[in-house]
This record gives structure tokens, sequence and C-alpha cells, in this order.
């Protein structure tokens, strides 16, 4: 079913932002939603407060929430025990209210849910925005830097989350559960009295508990691994940092290093000439071309391939007259047949043509040649390792040089050498989950490959226990179409919308040479492991708008700081991007984010586009000008003004803006 979302405001009261109402409509209709809206909050009033509620309000998350958390948003210098956040929301044409409600006294957050006729206490939206409506999607919408740079890190985001609930993909893994399920289901109920089934279904069940132990153990090293390597890399641009501190060291050190880097391309070059040569049977020993020249030699001392071929003598067999004039009668025709099996057929004389004229063009006019020149490119080959050897011990000893007389460079070192020696333990430990070892115990087995393969066939065995073999072949049969199916609708989608992201990726950067690989866990970049910030936060506005505009279903899509990282020459195309995104958009932005971004934005939209300014009370000067300039209008809460109207939102500007 389509889903389609719509925020028309939210007010807070009590938080630990300045209090204040939002409505996501015009002043003249309240029907008419605007298509953007920019709400321009310096630091310091709250914006990251404010987007965490909106969050909150729309996931449920609060409902989890610790003590430390909870009392976070509590308004400063004010003891109030209580605090409220309200979000009202159109979800297909129907009105719905979310109410947060801060208790601060008893640390919790309760949740009231309005829909349709009456209010219910708790987190409950309608079933069909649920999977949109969760801690995991909704910060696929409610959009900030840190989740661009997220869609780009495989330890933080899955970018496949996204794809398979806005294309509801994902009911093929609950139609594979429930399946399994009811197998699980079946097999209990028929096999209850069955010779041998306990000890299969314990047999199962400790295989199946060892995989999953195998298999958060594995996990869990690899996490490991992955940090341990992070934490590596940033030694090691401590190290270099410490080593070129001392400019002599440093442009010894980077002579050395250019000087070894050119001398591993020379020997990478060297090796593939080598190899390139090795191919050639000829090259590698005069034995092997002066037999393939002798070869030549017998098939032309023979006379082959002859003149005529198989096929001619079969054609005259067919004629009333042969080549000599002679009538050709039955008993010849036979004559002609049986002696033709002598002669070469056609693909046989075009193979031997061939292969004399292969031995000629490799061997030439000397069989020592091509060996000759294998051996010239060996002794190369082998002066370039040489060379770059000595480059190595070099470059090595100018950094032993280095460590010695600096101690920081030393301790640097020396981490290095602590964290490669954790990183390898890590990887042994790793090896055992791929052993091939089949021979122990469950308990003792920690080939995951091996867990799997006995957990099919102590299932199989169950089965034939049970009687339920071809239930079970039926079962196999339906999950591969399941598995085949999602497999396809999965690579069929992302292959499409990275293509549709790497055209807006061009428009967008031209210049950059950026592009989406492949859409997995995260954003695979073609050729690098990531970008700048401006150029993540572009990447990411591309592939969330090409999912937005790929999707039957319809969300909001709310941005914290839409264009504060991007370089101004982008700025432009992404506020004209912005419209396109969806048919809401709610920004949260600070003054120095309008520039290049704010008049595009207007120009791409089709209606009018809402401008509000929040900023807390006690600036005079500010709420004089809010009051003076006297378009849109301006609402004082007990810590805060609430100002509509683009002019005063385009000449708002704090001397000095707080760090919230």
């Amino acid at each position: 079913m389509r889903a389609e979302m719509r925020i028309l405001g939210w007010k807070t009261d009590g938080l630990r932002c300045p209090d204040h109402e939002i409505q996501i409509c015009s002043a003249d209709n309240q029907e008419q939603l605007f298509q953007a809206s920019l709400i321009q909050m310096p630091n310091g009033t709250g914006k990251t407060t404010t987007l965490k509620l909106i969050r909150a309000s729309l996931s449920g998350a609060a409902k989890n929430w610790d003590a430390k958390k909870i009392l976070e948003f509590r308004k400063r210098c004010n003891n109030k025990p209580e605090g409220s956040f309200e979000i009202k929301l159109l979800l297909n044409n129907k009105i719905t209210t979310i109410r947060m409600e801060f208790d601060f006294e008893n640390e919790r957050v309760v949740y009231k849910t309005t829909y349709g006729s009456g209010q219910n206490s708790g987190f409950h939206p309608p079933h069909n925005f649920l999977r949109f409506m969760n801690d995991k999607f909704v910060n696929f919408y409610v959009f900030d830097g840190e989740l661009a740079q997220n869609l780009l890190n495989q330890q933080h985001t899955d970018a496949q989350t996204v794809v398979e609930h806005l294309f509801q993909t994902n009911l093929f893994v609950a139609m594979k559960k429930e399946v399994d399920e009811y197998w699980v289901e079946m097999t209990k109920e028929e096999s209850t009295t069955k010779k041998g089934l306990t000890r299969h279904r314990n047999s199962l069940k400790r295989l199946k508990e060892q995989l999953d132990t195998c298999k958060d153990q594995k996990r869990e090293h690899q996490n490991n691994l992955s940090r341990l390597e992070t934490k590596y890399k940033r030694m090691e641009g401590v190290y270099d940092q410490e080593l070129k501190k001392n400019k002599d060291v440093a442009s010894a050190l980077t002579s050395a290093d250019l000087e070894l880097t050119r001398l591993i391309s020379m020997v990478s070059k060297e090796a593939s000439e080598v190899l390139e040569r090795a191919r050639n049977p000829h090259a590698l020993s005069t034995f092997f071309a002066r037999n393939m020249v002798n070869l030549k030699k017998g098939l032309d001392k023979v006379k082959l391939p002859e003149s005529a071929a198989k096929e001619f003598f079969d054609d005259l067999a067919n004629e009333d007259e042969c080549v000599c004039g002679r009538p050709i009668d039955s008993e010849i025709a036979v004559t002609i047949r049986s002696r033709s099996k002598k002669y070469l057929g056609s693909d046989d004389v075009a193979f031997l043509n061939s292969l004399k004229s292969a031995i000629k063009d490799a061997t030439g006019d000397s069989i020592e040649k091509s060996e000759n020149d294998l051996n010239l490119r060996l002794e190369k080959l082998k002066k370039a390792v040489c060379e770059e050897q000595e480059a190595r011990n070099n470059r090595d000893s100018q950094r032993l040089m280095a460590e010695q007389a600096d101690p920081k460079v030393e301790d640097a070192r020396k981490e290095m050498e602590e964290l490669r020696s954790q990183i390898n333990r890590v990887e042994y430990n790793l090896e055992k989950f791929e052993s091939r070892d089949d021979s122990q115990s469950p308990a003792n087995t920690f080939g995951i490959e091996i867990l799997e393969k006995q957990i099919k066939n102590t299932e199989k065995k169950l089965a034939k226990t049970e009687k339920t073999l071809t239930e079970k072949a039926k079962r196999d049969i339906l999950i591969d179409i399941i598995k085949n199916a999602h497999d396809k609708s999965h690579s069929g989608i992302t292959r499409e919308l990275r293509k549709e992201a790497n055209s807006r990726i061009s428009k967008l950067m031209p210049y950059n040479r950026v592009s989406i690989d492949s859409i997995d866990r995260a954003l695979i970049l073609e050729g690098q492991e990531g970008g700048s910030v401006g150029e993540t936060l572009s990447i990411a506005y591309a592939f969330l708008a090409t999912l937005f505009d790929r999707s039957d279903h319809q969300l909001p899509f709310i941005v914290d700081s839409p264009a504060g990282p991007i370089d101004l020459a982008v700025r432009p195309e992404i506020g004209m991007l912005i419209p396109k995104l969806t048919n809401q958009f709610i920004a949260f932005t600070i003054s120095s984010e309008r520039d290049k971004f704010t008049e595009p934005l207007k120009q791409s939209s089709n209606s009018k586009i809402q401008f509000i300014t929040i900023f807390r009370k006690g600036q005079k000067k500010l709420e004089q000008l809010a009051y003076r300039m006297g378009s849109g209008s301006v609402i004082e809460t007990s810590d805060g003004v609430n100002v509509t109207g683009e002019e005063f939102f385009n000449e708002f500007q704090l001397e000095q803006e707080d760090m919230n």
C-alpha cells in the first residue's frame, strides 16, 4: 500500500531548545503546505536538540532511552519537572499527532498517539507506516552530515535498509522466515514418535548454536580488526608527522620514498615484461624453439597441408563427369569417396596453415633470439630488484636515524609495532573460522562452512527420519525461488539506482570524477574509500534523491545544514536538486549557509518557500529589528523569538554565535 507522509508542524515546551511552535503551512491557507521550509537557528539555539526530538517522535526511540539521555533534554537553569514535544503529521491524508511527554523526576518519556477518533497511550502509528517510522529508517529522511559520512562507511550503516524498505524487497526475507518456521513446526508435530528423532534434533540444535556462536565471534573479531587497522593507519599518520617535523629529515625521507616508489614501479614493469615473454615456450628454451621449427620443416617436407582438401573429392563424387573429362558412374563415385578419407578436411588444412605461420612468426630467423631476449629481461629484473632493496634499506636507515634522534618518533614506531602484533593475533583468530576440518565434535568445530554443511546433512537425516524428505525438497525449492527473486530484484534495483545516482553526481560535481561503484552495506565509491565533506554530502543527496524519486512512497526530507560544508560552486546545484528530492523539504540552517544556496532553491521550487528564524530572547537589537522590518509575523515565548518572513531571514546575523 502506498504511504504518503507530510509534516504539518510541531511544538516544544519546557525542553532544552527555546519553546516554539512551527506550522509548515501558508498563513493564508492552512491546508496548503510549503514544498520547502527553511528554519534558521543559530548555534546554541537548540537546532540539534530539535532534530533529535523530531527523530524520536517519528521513530518511538525514546521508549528505550536511559535516564542520562532523558535528562539531556531538560531546559538549562530550569527546575520544571516536565516538558513536551508534539509533532503533527498527515499520513495518507489523515491527521496524526505524536506527543512525547518528558517526566524528569521519574526520568521517563511517555508517548501518546492520536489517529482517527481518539488518543492512545504509547507509540502507535498506522501499520502501513511502521517500516518507515522506526529507529533504523527514520535517519534516512531526517538527515544530517553524520549520516552522509556513514552512508560511505560499512561499519556504521546499511544502505540496503532504505532500499529494501522503500521497494519492499524485504518481504522476500519475511517470506523465507515464514517458510522456515512452518517447516520447523511441521516436523515437530509429525515426528515425535520416530526413532532417532531426539538424537537428530539435539545434534541439529548443537550445530546451530555453535554456528551462531562462531558467526558472532567472527563478527566481533572482524569489528576488532577494523578498529585496530583504523588505529594503525592513524598511528602511521602520527609517525609520518613526527618524522617530518625536522625539515632536513623530511627532505631526505621524501627523496628516499620517491626513489623507492620509482623503483617499485620499475620492478613491477620489468616483472610484467618477463611474465609476458615467459608465456611463450620457445622463449624459455631453444629446445622448444628448435622442435617447433623441426615440426614446421616436417610438415613442409611431406607437403602438408595439401593443395586439395577432402571436401573437393566429396563434391567431385557427386558430379556426372570427372575433371579429366571421363564420365563418373556409381562405382567410380564410391571409389572417389573412399579415397577422399586419405585427405585432410578444410578445417584441418586451415589449422595447419595457421600453425606453420605461427611457428614462423614466433621463431623468426633465429631460434635463440627469444630465449636471449628473455634472459636480458631477467637480468634487468634482477638489477631492478637489487636497486629496489637498496632504496628500501636507505629509506629504513633514514627512518632509524630519525627514530634515534627523536624519542617521539620511536614511541610512535613502537605503538605501530604493538598494533601490528594485535592485528596479527586477530587475523590468526579469524583463520579458524575458515577451517575445513570436519572430524571434530560440534563444540570443537569452528569452520563456518563446515558447520553449515553439517547442518544441511543433519537436516536431511532428520527429514528422512521423519519421512518428510519430499516436503523438505519442496521447501528448498520454494526457498530457492524466494532467494533468487530477492537477489534478482535487489540486483536490478541497485543497478538502476547506481546508474541514476551517478548521473546526478556527475551533474553536481562534473570535475571531481566521483561515482558509486556498488550499493551494499554502504555506498562503495569507484577507486576510492571516501571523499571530502562536501563530496560526501553531495553523494548522499544524489543517492537519496534517486531513491525518493523512484519510490511510490512520499516521505518528507528533513536536513540539518543542507549546504554548510559544500563548496560555493556546488551549492547552486544542490539548491536546484533539493525540490526534486521530495514534495516536502524542511532544512535547519545557520546564516553562513544562505550564500549561493537560498536563491537557486527558490528558482527551482514550484511553489513559495517558507522562511522562519528562531533565536533566544535577550538579543535586543535582533528583537527590535524583527519588529521593525514588519514582514511576516513575530511570536515570543518565555525564552525564544520566532520570526516568519524572508526579509528578516536574509538580514539575520548574530555577531557571535554560541556553540550548542
